[in-house]
């Protein structure tokens, strides 16, 4: 836990693409919206790996979005619903359902072709709008909380320290890295 919280500020506060930290979070959005054990959640994974994303930002933000993924339910059972019953891909899904893998993407449940569309259609402006919010604690937020009182009281503390240190390596390997 504290390798993954380590590599996610090193890669906050590292000088590298605001880019891969918002392709990572877009992903994630994705990824937490559609519902897993299917073929096309598990290629969307496997994708997050094959792509320049940060990985621990990535798996992270699909973490901590799972849980409200369920809120959006509703919504993305009745556009799963709209896409399903469209007279000109009635063909295609049904191609689909006979395909001997198929069934194992689950495009038959209205909830895995909504969360895809609406998956890609948050895909831009939640990567643009995690960029902006990676530009914005970069130039104007870190060092304010680095100052703070609050984070300078808690650097006092040993296993804080030890972060810190680790943080830092972690942060030189990943600059080393890229």
């Amino acid at each position: 836990m504290f390798a993954v919280l380590t590599r996610i500020v090193a890669a906050l506060n590292a000088n590298r693409r605001p880019g891969e930290i918002a392709g990572a979070c877009s992903f994630a959005v994705l990824l937490a919206l559609l519902p897993a054990g299917n073929m096309i959640w598990m290629s969307v994974f496997v994708l997050v790996f094959l792509v320049k994303v940060n990985l621990g930002i990535a798996l992270l933000v699909t973490a901590v979005l799972t849980p409200f993924a369920v809120l959006a339910d509703p919504v993305l059972d009745n556009v799963g619903y709209a896409v399903l019953t469209l007279p000109a891909l009635q063909s295609f899904f049904t191609w689909l359902y006979n395909a001997p893998l198929g069934l194992l993407t689950g495009f038959h449940q209205t909830l895995v072709p909504g969360a895809i569309v609406v998956g890609l259609l948050l895909w831009f402006p939640v990567f643009f709008l995690a960029r902006a919010l990676v530009q914005v604690y970069r130039n104007r937020l870190r060092v304010r909380i680095i100052r703070s009182p609050f984070v300078q009281w808690l650097a006092k503390f040993p296993l804080v320290q030890r972060l810190q240190g680790a943080a830092a390596r972690a942060r030189s390997i990943y600059e080393w890295a890229g």
